[in-house]
This record gives structure tokens, sequence and C-alpha cells, in this order.
């Protein structure tokens, strides 16, 4: 583990800091700030967003991402070399740093930890989804069983607690779609997922994670173990409904 931490006590104490940010405004990133840290080749990504939106979403996303990181490791954020998996997990070269992102409409979430691997995913619950449909290509026989003896009114917000279980572990391991999401069996108790039949390597479990934000599901998948220590970071926390 890296001894190389000097600018943020939350990442060096805690196993996992979970920090959020606001993408569609300047509360917690400016846009002109967002630009300036962004390298050559992130610029000429956003750039190809057709809408502004998606465009200064993406922008503020990367920022933040490398904002987070290079105060966790004491480096520049405009110097970070940012390199990418297989399946585009990023990652830094030569650093014990662990991180992963995640977005959602405005919102983004990131998980930096020293300890090992992670995987993070952030969903707002949609009611207009057709959970049928979608149980049918994610779930397994298990899973859609315990989904349709739901009350339909609680379907939506179970769905997505599934859903983001499934996800978070495919980005532990940085397999992404790779994985196939009926292809992971999530390990239940009372209903809620808290680790992963299979793939059952690298063992690995699920925990929720709440980021204070109203409609929002969160999940990490993190290797299996004593519950981590969990550092929540928003400045914009109270103002959230």
């Amino acid at each position: 583990m890296s001894g190389a931490c000097p600018a943020r006590r939350d990442v060096c104490t805690a196993d996992v800091a979970v920090v959020s940010c606001h993408l569609s405004d300047d509360r917690d990133i400016a846009l002109t700030e967002a630009w300036a840290l962004l390298s050559p080749q992130e610029t000429l990504r956003a750039r190809r967003f057709h809408f502004d939106r998606d465009r200064q979403r993406y922008a503020r996303a990367r920022a933040f991402l490398r904002r987070e990181v290079g105060q966790a490791t004491g480096q520049s954020a405009t110097g970070l070399i940012l390199a990418e998996g297989p399946q585009g997990k990023p990652f830094l070269p030569g650093s014990d740093l662990c991180f992963n992102l995640s977005h959602s409409g405005d919102l983004a979430v990131l998980a930096l930890s020293w300890a090992g691997p992670l995987g993070i995913d952030l969903e707002f619950i949609d009611r207009k989804a057709d959970i049928d449909g979608l149980s049918q290509a994610c779930l397994t026989a298990q899973e859609a069983a315990v989904l349709a003896a739901l009350p339909a009114t609680a379907r939506s917000q179970r769905f997505f607690a599934f859903w983001t279980a499934k996800e978070a572990r495919m980005k532990l391991t940085g397999e992404g779609m790779t994985l196939p999401p009926r292809q992971i069996a999530l390990t239940l108790v009372a209903g809620l997922p808290v680790g992963y039949h299979t793939p059952d390597t690298p063992a690995a479990q699920a925990l929720f994670v709440d980021i204070g934000h109203s409609g929002a599901i969160c999940c990490l998948a993190i290797a299996q173990g004593p519950h981590p220590i969990i550092s929540l970071r928003h400045k914009a926390f109270c103002h959230v409904a």
C-alpha cells in the first residue's frame, strides 16, 4: 500500500472515500476550471458530443476525476497521465490508488481507496422503466422471482438495487459489459444484495451508500471482508432535497 497521500486525510484514513459532484452547474466545479484540467484527448472527446449538456457533463466529470485523484496522490490534476484498461476503466499507472467513477443525470460519484480494487455505480430510479423487460434481460431466475413477489410500488426501487449491484461488480474488475448481467448471481439477504454467488472470483461484497440524494441508488463492490470504513464527502449535501 502506498504511503504517498499528503493532501487527503479522508482517503488515507478511510478504507473507501466516496465523493459526489454535480455536473450541470458550477456549484461543485466551474466549467472554466473543468476545461482547464482536461487533457488534449479528453478535450477532443468532449467536443464530439452533439449537445452542450452532454459536453459539459463529460468535461466536469473528467475534471472532477482528475481533481480528486490529483489531491489524493499529491499530484497536479493537469499532469496526471491516466490510462485505461481493456474495457475502458481508468487507472493511474505507478500508483496504488484505486478509483472508479459513475454518473447518472447531473450527479457523479467517485470512489477512491488505497486498500484494493473497487467498482461503484449510481442510478436514479426510473419509475417509467420497463421493469419486466429489463428483468428478463438482466436478472437471474431467483432475482426475478424475488422482484415479482414484491408489491408493484416497490419493484422499480428493488430492480435498480439489483442493477447497481451488478454494474458495480462489472466495474470492480473492469470487465464491463463483457460480463453479462445475467451471469452475475447476487447473494440476497432479505431480498437485498449483499454480495455475489457468481462470479466467485474475486470474492466480493455489495454495499449500498447513502449519498444523500433523493431517488438515487449507489452501490459499491469491493473485496469480501470486514465492513470497510466509508468516508462521504460533498459540500452541497445540505442543499439536496
